[in-house]
């Protein structure tokens, strides 16, 4: 026997095909349990993202009503001399 005969185990130097098979499979499960993985890491990033701009844009609506009461106020106390009694 040759060197890789003995390292496979089989006369042929082949694994068997039921090896082989198992193989296979384990690294299309794996494949698939990364791809599920991945698909999910995707889709969260997207709902973080989409959140996010949600966000900016609800952070720049109360920053113009911000302002804008802050013009209001300030054109009341001018108008009302309240700062000068």
């Amino acid at each position: 026997m040759s060197a890789e005969n003995i390292s496979t185990g089989s006369p042929t130097g082949k694994q068997p095909s039921s090896e082989v098979n198992l193989g296979e499979r384990e690294a299309g499960t794996k494949n698939e349990r990364m791809m599920r993985q991945t698909k999910l890491l995707k889709d969260t990033l997207d709902l973080l993202w989409n959140k996010t701009l949600e966000q900016q844009e609800v952070c720049e609506q109360l920053k113009q009503e911000n302002d804008y009461l802050e013009d209001y106020i300030g054109n009341l106390m001018r108008s009302s001399n309240v700062l000068e009694k």
